[in-house]
């Protein structure tokens, strides 16, 4: 036939549309048919020496110069990205940064967890394309070689289903190059990229140093201010930084305080960090000071005296250590002695006319040599020193949420202070050590104007009253003990530790807010979680992309080189039986073929030509030559297996690898279902490793190769089930050209088959292409779907409980006067101002509660054996609270007996008045009691002239004379409490004249007074604690019995209890119980009524408005009265509680340890679950529903697919086509009007064959052979 090639596309010759028509008739016989194709001799075959120059041969989409140049270009730029981002990762910290791993916007966790898995996957299916083409393209450009090609490197090639893993093996055998470079770029990208690519970002906290100016933002007040500013605050504070566990002020440290600073950018009022987590680092000017102490000379004033002589260059001083005067019975002792010239307030001050050096002090160490015979002397230990002070310039790093100092650092001179400077009054400060309470005539509002006195902590040293100083000294020095003290050294540097931190903290009183500070350039480090690059893994995965981008020039080169003589897509059976039809020798090598499983085993080797032939020959595939390629006489010479008569199909399609996908599937199903069931029993599974990249390649690279794993199987799957559907449609007879010979499946991956699958309702060819897509995404869920964290690991812990939960003082309130002796000797209280301290710096300074404590209830301890302090154990145990009832003083039920109103003499040596309160109180098992009060007026803070007042107290009750002892208990357990208002006009006393001694006025104008009944509450409590006792949560079990009896035993009951409480309570910190301070300024001086204004964040001690309701005073006195029951039987639970003994109550509680854990997204994990059920179901249903076995050979080459139709009289319905596009060979086929079907039929030799025909010809043989029969 003759060949004609226009530029309108390929078309026949008339002559060939003739010879088809005549061809085409349905009354054609396959003997006329036979007749027509007549062949002709081998020797008048020759090769068109010019078909390598052949216009315009076709290439794939997938293999055009600018479809592989943008794929070049795609994965470099991927490579550039990688190394771009892993540049900017290692430069900026990270690439994104939050607070928390939870703060990421879900764009970000969809960009870093998602995205770079969606975009490998893409290049994946980009890819598989490009890989397709060449692997099932690969005989044609084996076959267009000039010299043509062997039947195994041409026409019994199958690479398209072989699996992925082995076609670079075996091309490079062969020396298919092409299919090397596509197929080792689909291996990495499969195996390699796609698991690497999950591993790449991560999370981590990082650090970032960003510039940033600063400027000061507090100062120090004016000189002349300071006096008054340095209250007795700063003793508290530092009494609390060293014994309570308070934290030093922003800016501060035990050694040094730093003129604060803050980012410019902050405002007014904005001095720390709102939120997150960051450090501060400038330069600022920093205050410090040093002693410098020197050993005194001691001797002893007369061998029979108890006085010593203190001596050094310019300074003596003579006293007895022991202070026998006053304490006969002391063994011991610790003095501080300083030049406090202010007025009595000094104990022991040393004389200016003994010291020419107004600046040192003196301490001294004691001890009786024999305790029981002082005669024998002392062991001596005394030391002079002298304070310096300095500012610097340091270089300040700070925790930019609360000012904490974290390293300092000088970068400048020392400037030495003195008192000449007035830069700092450093008299005021040395008095205030020196006497250890501030100034006279210095408000210290709801302070006492001495230090705190408490001895808690060394009570066992055997030391009776100190000095005050003496217990900073001690809690500065931890570990040591009293006899430690006699090294001089020991000394020196305890008193160097109490002399910084107090310089410091009293400094810290000074500053005020600086709105115009001086501007310095600093730095911020930023901490944060960010998501990083992991470095490895990005080099590692840019060059597997490198190695990708080497395999794309390799196909690129090899592609484009090579000769190319394919004038169309070879995509349906009608191209490959046009490609043949006019083949005769080719064909009738295929002769005697059905008798072999596969025709390669029966044919000879011979070379095979694509292209051009000459004469008549056209367009065509066929075989090479005659001499050398003699026809095969013998179709059986080489064929080794005869065919057995099975049926056959591929391994991939078989049951047993049905059933193995399906319990692959279920395994992946079920492991899926019990991490992430034992990630929420466990909180997350073990990290494996504390390596990042053994985490990343345990978490990320193995859940996606698994994924990957599979995609490649599904993949030969449904290319299994594309070559399969037109002869499915064939097996069923009468099927159209489209649906059969023009059917398209075969050029196109798997991963794409879907849609067009669809439209033409091959269902399960759809169910496999879905199946290839869902592997994609499970390769990205799987990714992303573990997530690294910190959680709390459970496990049980024995506890034991040292105490019972009965209460035993063993202190009897009887009816000795309320104030005659001091509120500690008829308490439990260890100490009367501790609890108060720790009050003051739990809710002043922001102090953790003490262990056991909420603000609410005390919880009685349980214990445990040593183990992490972080970890939290949690156990059932006792709560203990405590409930204020208050009720009005008013009306008839309250009488108001007594108010202050007159004037008095400020020269008489009593100045203060009393306000009395009488009431009449129910008692629960009997009748009324009269209970009464007497309180002391305070009017030495008012100032002179006319003025409103304010005065507050908090005092308890007594019972008349003669009452007993229930009625001495109801009245000592209410606590009264008032707030009131008057006016005050003092006239100040003429100290020039004797005549003048000033008089004071004073009239109480309203009061708010309450009187308040204790409740305790008690209720068991499951509690969580660290493992210092903190407490964490607790959750209330049952509910509250409220004055249960139960709870007490032997000589306590709930009256007595509540009158310890009442007496210790209405104790104010540091002063003299019972006493009611007047005050002009705003501020309560009353400690508990201040917490309590506190604690509601309302005012209610300003004179100048109404005294409060009742409301706001109940809520302020009950508030703080919770804090302080809480705390004080925390303090003294050890003098409440009765011991346990040895045999203790045991039971089995809970250990809550944070750990790194891996936890599962529950977003990607039921999406995994999903398309993993989606898998087995569908699987299940396509290995059910698998083409069933009608062939004798599978058709996965051309050789075994001509072998179906080389008899085939539908060769004669595609003669002359194979110029054709598949859309113009369509046409025609449908113009014929023929249907075909696949069977059993006579072939064109006039032999029986099996395979593709038109389908009234395989009829025809059906009736002729019943006719026979």
């Amino acid at each position: 036939m003759a060949y004609s090639h226009s530029l309108g596309g390929h078309e026949l010759s008339p002559r060939n549309r003739i010879q088809l028509s005549q061809l085409h008739h349905p009354s054609t016989s396959v003997d006329t048919f036979e007749s027509q194709i007549a062949l002709k001799h081998e020797a008048n075959l020759t090769i068109d020496l010019n078909d390598q120059n052949r216009n315009n041969p076709w290439r794939p989409f997938t293999l055009r110069t600018p479809t592989i140049t943008s794929s070049l270009i795609i994965t470099i730029a991927l490579i550039a990205l990688i190394e771009y981002i892993n540049k900017i990762s290692i430069e900026e910290k990270a690439l994104f940064f939050a607070e928390r791993a939870e703060d990421f916007p879900m764009g970000v966790v969809f960009c870093y967890r998602y995205l770079p898995q969606m975009i490998v996957v893409a290049l994946g299916v980009g890819w598989a394309a490009v890989d397709l083409d060449v692997k099932r393209l690969e005989p044609y450009f084996q076959l267009s070689k000039p010299e043509g090609a062997t039947a195994s490197n041409s026409i019994f090639l199958h690479y398209p289903f072989d699996f992925i893993a082995f076609v670079p093996i075996n091309a490079a055998r062969k020396g298919h190059w092409n299919v090397f470079w596509a197929g080792l770029a689909l291996c990495l990208i499969f195996w390699v990229i796609t698991p690497l690519n999950s591993s790449l970002l991560t999370t981590r906290p990082v650090t970032r140093d960003i510039e940033t100016p600063f400027k000061t933002s507090k100062k120090l007040i004016p000189f002349d201010d300071q006096k008054a500013a340095m209250g007795v605050s700063f003793l508290y504070n530092s009494y609390g930084v060293i014994w309570l566990g308070e934290k030093v002020h922003s800016f501060m440290t035990k050694e040094l305080i730093a003129i604060p600073f803050k980012p410019a950018s902050y405002g007014e009022g904005q001095d720390h960090l709102s939120r997150g987590s960051e450090s501060w680092t400038a330069q600022t000017r920093v205050y410090q000071t040093e002693l410098a102490c020197t050993p005194a000379e001691i001797k002893k004033k007369s061998s029979e005296g108890i006085e010593y002589k203190f001596s050094t260059d310019g300074c003596a001083y003579s006293i007895d250590p022991l202070n026998s005067f006053y304490y006969p019975n002391r063994t011991r002792n610790m003095m501080y002695i300083g030049l406090a010239n202010h007025h009595d307030l000094s104990i022991l001050p040393l004389a200016d006319r003994e010291c020419k050096d107004l600046n040192l002090f003196l301490v001294i160490w004691a001890k009786s040599r024999n305790a029981h015979n002082r005669s024998e002397g002392l062991d001596l230990n005394a030391l002079y020193c002298k304070p310096s002070y300095y500012y610097q310039t340091h270089k300040v790093t700070v925790d930019g949420a609360d000012g904490s100092i974290i390293k300092s650092k000088p970068v400048g001179e020392r400037t030495n202070l003195t008192q000449d400077d007035k830069i700092i009054d450093i008299k005021i400060f040395e008095q205030n050590v020196d006497t250890a309470a501030t100034a006279t005539g210095v408000n210290t509002k709801y302070f006492a104007f001495r230090a705190p006195n408490s001895m808690l902590g060394f009570e066992d040293w055997g030391l009776d009253d100190p000095a005050r100083q003496i217990s900073y000294i001690i809690g500065l020095s931890p570990g040591k003990k009293f006899d430690d003290f006699k090294d001089p050294v020991t000394f020196q540097k305890g008193l160097e530790r109490m002399h910084k931190l107090l310089f410091s903290s009293a400094l810290g009183t000074l500053l005020l807010p600086d709105s115009s500070g001086e501007k310095v350039v600093g730095n911020r480090a930023v901490r944060s979680v960010g998501i990083i690059v992991v470095p490895l893994i990005a080099h590692i995965l840019a060059s597997f992309l490198g190695l990708v981008v080497v395999c794309l020039c390799g196909v690129f080169f090899v592609s484009y080189n090579r000769q190319n003589n394919l004038a169309g897509d070879p995509d349906t059976l009608g191209t490959k039986m046009a490609l043949v039809a006019q083949s005769e020798t080719l064909l009738r090598d295929f002769d005697g073929t059905d008798e072999c499983p596969a025709p390669h085993l029966c044919m000879k080797p011979k070379k095979y030509k694509l292209g051009t032939w000459g004469g008549d020959g056209g367009y065509r595939l066929d075989v090479i030559g005659s001499k050398d390629n003699p026809l095969v006489q013998n179709p059986h010479a080489s064929c080794t297996v005869p065919h057995d008569g099975k049926l056959v199909g591929p391994i991939e399609l078989n049951i047993w690898t049905g059933l193995t996908a399906t319990l692959v599937n279920i395994a992946l199903l079920a492991l899926l279902i019990v991490l992430y069931k034992s990630a929420l029993q466990w909180n997350g599974l073990p990290m494996l490793s504390d390596t990042q990249i053994v985490t990343q390649i345990i978490f990320s690279f193995v859940p996606t190769a698994i994924a990957t794993l599979l995609e490649p199987f599904w993949v030969l799957v449904g290319r299994y089930l594309a070559l399969y559907q037109p002869y499915t449609e064939l097996g069923r007879g009468n099927a159209s050209p489209d649906s059969s010979l023009s059917l398209k499946y075969t050029n196109i991956p798997p991963v794409l088959i879907a849609p067009r699958a669809l439209r033409h309702g091959h269902i399960i060819l759809f169910l496999a292409s879905m199946m290839v897509i869902t592997a994609n995404f499970l390769a990205v869920a799987l990714g992303g779907i573990f997530d690294q964290g910190f959680k709390p690991l459970i496990s049980d812990l024995v506890v034991t409980y040292p105490f019972t939960t009965s209460i035993n003082t063993e202190v009897q309130i009887g009816d000795q006067e309320w104030g005659a002796v001091a509120p500690l000797a008829w308490t439990f209280a260890k100490d009367a101002e501790r609890h108060w301290l720790v009050v003051n710096t739990n809710v002043i300074e922001g102090t953790d509660l003490p262990a056991w404590v909420t603000d609410e209830f005390y919880f009685l301890p349980f214990e445990w054996e040593l183990g992490n302090k972080s970890d939290l154990r949690t156990s059932t145990t006792q709560g203990y609270g405590g409930n204020l009832t208050c009720r009005l003083l008013t009306g008839d039920t309250f009488q108001v007996i007594g108010i202050l109103d007159g004037g008095i003499n400020l020269d008489e040596e009593e100045v203060d008045a009393t306000f009395g309160t009488n009431a009449v109180m129910p008692i629960l098992d009997g009748g009324p009691v009269r209970c009464e009060n007497h309180i002391i007026m305070d009017s030495e803070r008012l100032k002179g002239g006319t003025h409103p007042f304010a005065v507050e107290w908090v005092w308890g009750l007594e019972a008349s004379n003669g009452s007993g002892q229930k009625a001495v208990q109801a009245c000592n357990s209410l606590i009264l409490a008032s707030w009131g208002r008057g006016e005050a006009s003092l006239t100040e006393p003429d100290r020039t004249s004797d005549t003048d001694p000033g008089t004071i006025s004073t009239t109480m104008q309203s009061n708010t007074t309450i009187i308040c009944s204790q409740q305790i509450s008690t209720g068991e409590f499951q509690v969580t604690v660290d493992g210092e006792g903190y407490v964490k949560r607790s959750k209330l079990i049952g509910e509250l019995k409220y004055n249960d009896p139960t709870i007490f035993n032997r000589s306590t009951s709930i009256g007595n209890f509540t009158a310890q409480l009442a007496m210790l309570f209405s104790s104010s910190l540091g002063r003299e119980s019972g006493m009611g301070i007047m005050h002009n300024d705003n501020s309560s001086h009353s400690f508990s009524q201040f917490i309590g204004e506190y604690l509601i964040n309302k005012t209610l001690s300003d004179p100048t408005t109404p005294s409060p309701s009742f409301d706001d005073a109940q809520q302020a006195l009950s508030m703080v009265y919770k804090r302080f029951f809480t705390i004080l039987l925390a303090q003294n639970h050890d003098r409440i509680f009765v011991p346990a003994g040895k045999v203790r109550r045991s039971e089995v509680g809970k250990l809550e340890s944070l750990k790194p854990r891996m936890s599962m997204d529950p977003v990607m994990f039921y999406i995994a679950v999903i398309i993993l059920g989606f898998q087995l179901v569908t699987g299940a249903i396509i290995f059910a529903s698998r083409p069933r076995r009608f062939l004798p050979r599978f058709p996965y080459n051309l050789v075994s697919e001509i072998s179906f139709f080389h008899t085939s009289s539908a060769l004669s319905d595609v003669a002359g086509t194979a110029n054709m596009s598949s859309a113009m060979r369509g046409r025609h086929l449908r113009g014929l009007g023929w249907t075909y079907g696949y069977g059993r039929f006579r072939g064109s030799d006039g032999e029986e064959h099996i395979g593709i025909e038109r389908m009234s010809l395989i009829r025809d043989y059906k009736e002729a052979m019943h006719r026979r029969e």
